[in-house]
Parts: C-alpha cells; sequence; structure tokens
C-alpha cells in the first residue's frame, strides 16, 4: 500500500466491473463482501456500545444469542458457492469468544475467500492470533492509554491495558505482510487530549494505521463542540509528522461529522445493499449494519432456509426491488456518500461517455 493509499477508500466498488454491469443492468448478484457477527456474547461492556447501549430500537437483539455450529459451516459453504469474496467477523459481541471461530476462520481461507475481524483484542492470542495473521485485516478499538480509563470505557477489570499491548505487539510481529493491522479510536471528552499518544504508541507497537472516528451521540456536533477544534488540528499534525511507509494516521474524525446528522436519505435506490449484507449472531440475514437486528433490516431468516436459497428466494427478489431508502432508511448511515458515488455512476448519461 502506497504512502497516499487508504484501505478505507470509497473507490474500490469501481475495481469490481461485473458487479457495476449487474447493477447498471437491474440484475441480483450474490454479495461480495458480508459482514458476520457469529455471537452476542461479550468480555466487555464498552460505555457507547451501539448493541448493549443503544439509542435505536433493535428489536431482534439478545445478548446470547450464536450461531449454531452446523448452520455456520452451512453458511461458509454456500458463501464459497456463491462467490462470495470477503467476510468480516465482528460484534454483535467479541467475534473470538465464538464457540467455533478458530474452524470457522480456517474454513473461510480454505475457501479462498478474503478473512477480516474487528476485535477488542482481549483474546487476539494463540491459534485465534496465527489463523488472524493470514487475514486481510484485523481492527482493535483502544480508546485511552491510561489503564483506568481504558478499563472503565470498556467495562473490564483494571490492568487489562498491559495484556492488550502485548497481544497488539505480538500479533504486529506475526502477522503477514499482506494483512493490514489497523487499530480504531472513537474520540470523545475523555479521551480528546491523548490522539496524539495514542497513535505514537500503536506506531511503536508495530500496526499499520491508527484510524480516528467522533463518538456519535444524539447531538454529535454539540458534544464535539469544546474540543473540536484540538482534536482536527492535531490529526492535521499528526498525519504530517508521524506517516510513513510502513504507518498511517487516517483522519475519519473531520469527515464524519456531516455524515452524523444526515437521518434522511436523498435517493430510494440502495445500492449497497444489492452486494452487501449483515449475517448476525440470531442467523438472521440483515440489509447492512446500521439495520441489523432491526425487524425492518431483515432480509431473510436463516433457521428457516439455506443463505444462498435465501438469497435468490422470490420474497427477497421481491423485498429488494420494493425497498425505498426514503422510507426505510431513517438513520444515520455509514455508507450515504458511497450510495450516492455508486448511483451517480450507475445513472451516468451514457450519451455523453467519451467526453471525459
Amino acid at each position: 500500500m502506497g504512502r497516499n493509499s487508504t484501505p478505507y477508500s470509497e473507490l474500490k466498488i469501481f475495481y469490481h466491473h461485473e458487479l457495476l454491469q449487474n447493477l447498471m443492468n437491474g440484475r441480483r448478484c450474490a454479495p461480495v463482501y458480508i459482514r458476520m457477527k457469529p455471537t452476542n456474547r461479550c468480555n466487555h461492556d464498552c460505555s457507547y456500545c451501539h448493541y448493549r447501549h443503544s439509542y435505536v430500537d433493535l428489536d431482534e437483539y439478545k445478548p446470547n444469542d450464536e450461531i449454531p455450529h452446523d448452520k455456520m459451516m452451512e453458511i461458509i459453504s454456500d458463501m464459497a458457492d456463491m462467490g462470495v469474496k470477503a467476510i468480516t467477523f465482528t460484534g454483535g459481541g467479541e467475534p473470538l469468544l465464538y464457540t467455533y471461530i478458530e474452524e470457522a476462520m480456517e474454513k473461510i481461507v480454505e475457501a479462498g475467500i478474503d478473512l477480516s475481524a474487528i476485535t477488542n483484542g482481549s483474546l487476539l492470542k494463540g491459534r485465534k492470533a496465527k489463523l488472524l495473521a493470514k487475514a486481510k485485516w484485523v481492527r482493535i478499538s483502544v480508546e485511552s492509554l491510561n489503564d483506568a480509563m481504558y478499563c472503565k470505557i470498556r467495562g473490564i477489570k483494571e490492568h487489562s491495558f498491559n495484556e492488550l499491548c502485548e497481544n497488539i505487539e505480538n500479533f504486529a510481529r506475526i502477522k503477514e505482510d499482506t494483512c493490514e493491522f489497523g487499530i480504531n479510536v472513537v474520540v470523545g471528552k475523555e479521551n480528546h487530549q491523548e490522539v496524539r499518544a495514542i497513535a505514537e504508541l500503536m506506531k511503536k507497537l508495530g500496526v499499520n494505521h491508527v484510524k480516528f472516528s467522533p463518538l456519535i451521540t444524539t447531538a454529535t456536533k454539540e458534544y464535539h463542540k469544546e474540543f473540536r477544534r484540538y482534536v482536527t488540528e492535531e490529526l492535521t499534525v499528526m498525519q504530517r509528522e508521524l506517516t510513513d511507509d510502513k504507518f498511517k494516521v487516517i483522519d475519519l474524525y473531520t469527515g464524519d461529522f456531516d455524515n452524523s446528522v444526515v437521518f434522511e436519505r436523498g435517493y430510494s435506490k440502495c445500492f449497497r445493499k444489492e452486494f452487501e449484507c449483515v449475517i448476525a449472531a440470531n442467523s438472521k440475514v440483515y440489509y447492512c449494519q446500521d439495520t441489523a437486528y432491526m425487524s425492518k433490516g431483515r432480509v431473510c431468516d436463516l433457521s428457516e432456509i439455506s443463505f444462498k436459497n435465501g438469497w435468490y428466494s422470490e420474497e427477497v427478489t421481491r423485498k429488494f426491488a420494493e425497498f425505498d431508502a426514503k422510507k426505510v432508511c431513517k438513520h444515520n448511515c455509514a455508507y450515504d456518500s458511497r450510495n450516492e458515488l455508486i448511483g451517480s455512476f450507475v445513472n451516468m448519461d451514457l450519451n455523453h461517455i467519451n467526453f471525459i
């Protein structure tokens, strides 16, 4: 990855030419990318957790749900048959707590599907770490360098931060070069003065990048008002002084403010749902990350049907055709700008295509 490139580029969709042709022609296609939440169990209790302390109604979320073994193996086989390209294990809960996570990761790699994981890092060791060393990327959230503060935010026993740093350093040492190892920092009132120190430590421990994003609340801009300028200026300086060929500071903090107050869609057609979905710990498929565990976002129930048959069923095909983002998506959408970008491509005036 070059000095100025980023794993968070909004342009990756344009690599998938066949997918874009399907979108332009209105044809159903297999998901390219799946976010899988194998378990809702978690060994942390983060104060900002979307699932345990949510400000939206997750009417289908149960904290002890977990995908059964046979269903998980069936889903992975279906993904391979359908041509799914990539999967991220995420929460829900802590994915590395999932009872069958090692077998699942092994089968995914054997199937030639790109593997990734978002984890709290507490279990990133032993065989789990060795399997994830072959992943395309792994990301951990770190909120503070102060052990007491870190443990308070995460609702865990004190003196856990040093253990996390050991796991990070060890994983950075054993991972393959093709595995992008990143740290996510959710910036809020309690940790905004630590942004530079966090980046410097993580660079020292051997990670590839640190990504900063704002804590989203019901009044995000007001919440960040007192320290927003400080963080933005710090990130600008850090990008200049800390970035090199092996390490990057990625600023999503600045841009996410614009998206955090957008709760309406300016388009009816959501293209993202055509090639990406979420499979949750309750064995249900949802349109996206933002509608996971909401009955209005449910695509199908895999306790009643296989993933492959469910995805291509008449019922799901009808749901997709009738889906209206303006009516359904009354929430902050992490992919709003990407949807608009894809829409501008798919709806392009082909009569003037050569006037580049």
